[in-house]
């Protein structure tokens, strides 16, 4: 089955200096999980997407994303903050979720759907404080793995630019 997350990039973390931090850290994780060819230009996108607007969605959420030709294939790195992370977010609260989503360059449509389908799931009270209140990484995977079900049932599945497809 493709996925959208993985185990190895999924992390709950003390916290970050500050956001730019959080958004190298994140990079790291997948590119060292074969997310991304190189960092460089993905940590660019990420930050000029910044710039122009926060992705600090509010309800303690932000969820920085890019589509760029660094990106070898559909990926989303998770880090849940014990300590939140001023994000600019909308409601100007701090950030304890930080979903990170790397879209290869020619992923337009699965990009916005996968992109749609996430923020609809946080939206959801009760599904958004389970996350938020997860213990360990195994719990915060746990609740993860419940997400991507739902998303991926919405989207019928994804195609081979899913991490674990070949």
């Amino acid at each position: 089955m493709n996925t959208l997350f993985r185990r190895e990039m999924t992390r709950k973390v003390e916290g970050f200096a500050s956001k730019n931090q959080c958004l190298e850290h994140m990079v790291k994780l997948l590119h060292e999980h074969d997310v991304l060819a190189y960092t460089d230009t993905f940590i660019k996108a990420v930050k000029s997407r910044e710039e122009a607007m926060s992705t600090g969605i509010g309800r303690a959420i932000a969820i920085p994303h890019a589509r760029d030709h660094s990106v070898n294939k559909l990926g989303i790195a998770l880090c849940l903050l014990n300590e939140g992370l001023d994000f600019g977010s909308v409601d100007s609260e701090p950030v304890y979720l930080v979903f990170m989503i790397a879209v290869p360059q020619d992923s337009n449509v699965q990009y916005m759907q996968v992109l749609r389908h996430l923020s609809e799931y946080l939206r959801q009270d009760d599904k958004r404080h389970a996350m938020l209140q997860a213990k360990n990484e195994e719990e915060l995977y746990q609740n993860v793995q419940q997400m991507e079900s739902i998303i991926l049932a919405a989207l019928g599945g994804l195609d081979s630019a899913a991490p674990g497809s070949k």
